[in-house]
């Protein structure tokens, strides 16, 4: 859906932005389940699944910092 509203996401159309505010809300209430509810000891042992757990973090806080600044962008134009 944010590659085909794209331009109604730049343009600050109002359906666009609640869009872009649960998706940036979700996301960023993974990270904090996932840093608040699950223990490290919930996650599976060896490097590959905490070098897999440090990439998906990295990639949830990317997409909810991308949608946080499209929202941020949208009020201060």
């Amino acid at each position: 859906m944010t590659l085909f509203l794209h331009h109604e996401f730049l343009a600050g159309d109002r359906a666009a932005l609640a869009l872009a505010a649960f998706i940036a809300l979700f996301w960023t209430l993974r990270i904090l389940v996932d840093f608040v509810y699950f223990e490290h000891s919930d996650w599976p042992t060896g490097i590959r699944f905490a070098v897999g757990h440090f990439l998906l973090t990295a990639l949830f806080t990317a997409l909810a910092a991308t949608y946080w600044m499209v929202l941020i962008w949208s009020f201060i134009k």
